[in-house]
């Protein structure tokens, strides 16, 4: 028997993905391969010198890598975080989970801020962990140039997954709205100059409020689709190829990142680079099914090697 590499890549434990589409009751179910799929991937970071700080302490290390993750908070819930991995000045490893909330924005019809976030907090209560109205810049608003904010609605959450499920029922009707909106602009506008010509006036306001559904006052999402760890680093300043200062006091407290703009020397990382060479169709990428690996080739630490296959 001839043994073939087909290229696909073997599924991780606990990591087939299904989790992430599970909107059934076998949420616990859920919740259990992720808590698994953290935990391999904490053994797969340690095989690599990458052990997660548990002794309250500070440390100094150089960030080469950020990665988000899942991880118990003090009552035994998930939450996402993101792990952190540096390296000492002596070469040494280390990496730190930073737990924050994933979130994202909704815009409303005008003055129906109160009345949206009172609908979604009770409709997905036990998902949604926080309910806000912040000003934001809006470039869509015809004199965004001299400083006008909108209210935008901002739903925090514990866990990306709980995001995404929320996320998935809200669009449809963003997506209808947005299309009805554009559709009547016009009509709106022409009804609207008709009716006040003859001294009556629409009031859009109170007509949004006595809608029914509150998803109908749904006319937008922002920041929906930027990817969790993206968005923390943006948010917190936390960036790769910089000296910190990681303070951490135990899993009651989160973690604190301090970055060193004095330290400029960096240290010396073990760079694996690799590439791999296959058949493919004209105009396609190459496909796992049906193509072969042609060579390997590698390189570390500037030294390296081709392997060529037959």
């Amino acid at each position: 028997m001839v043994l073939r590499n087909s290229g696909r890549r073997l599924p991780e434990p606990g990591a087939d993905g299904e989790a992430s589409r599970d909107d059934g009751p076998s949420s616990s179910a859920s919740a259990l391969k992720r808590l698994e799929r953290s935990q391999w991937t904490d053994k797969m970071d340690l095989r690599f010198g990458f052990e997660r700080l548990k002794e309250p302490g500070e440390k100094t290390g150089w960030l080469i890598n950020m990665h988000p993750t899942e991880v118990l908070d003090e009552d035994k819930r998930l939450i996402s975080a993101v792990d952190y991995y540096f390296i000492q000045d002596d070469g040494s490893r280390f990496k730190v989970a930073l737990p924050y909330k994933p979130y994202f924005y909704i815009a409303t019809r005008k003055g129906c801020e109160r009345e949206v976030s009172s609908f979604l907090s009770k409709k997905f209560q036990g998902k949604i962990a926080k309910v806000e109205t912040v000003p934001k810049e809006d470039l869509d608003l015809p004199n965004h140039l001299v400083g006008l904010k909108r209210n935008y609605v901002k739903l925090s959450f514990n866990t990306v997954e709980d995001l995404v499920r929320v996320r998935k029922e809200i669009s449809p009707a963003v997506r209808k709205n947005r299309e009805q909106s554009h559709a009547r602009d016009a009509y709106t506008a022409m009804l609207s100059s008709v009716l006040q010509g003859g001294g009556a006036i629409i009031d859009e306001e109170e007509t949004s409020k006595k809608i029914a559904d509150q998803l109908d006052n749904i006319v937008d999402m922002r920041e929906y689709d930027v990817p969790y760890h993206i968005r923390l680093s943006i948010d917190l300043k936390i960036h790769v190829a910089h000296w910190y200062n990681v303070r951490f006091r135990g899993n009651a407290f989160p973690v604190e990142l301090t970055r060193r703009d004095d330290l400029v020397e960096r240290p010396d990382p073990v760079v694996l680079a690799f590439d791999i060479e296959t058949t493919k169709l004209p105009l396609k990428f190459p496909d796992a099914e049906t193509d072969q690996i042609m060579m390997i080739s590698y390189m570390i630490d500037g030294q390296g090697d081709c392997c060529r296959g037959h």
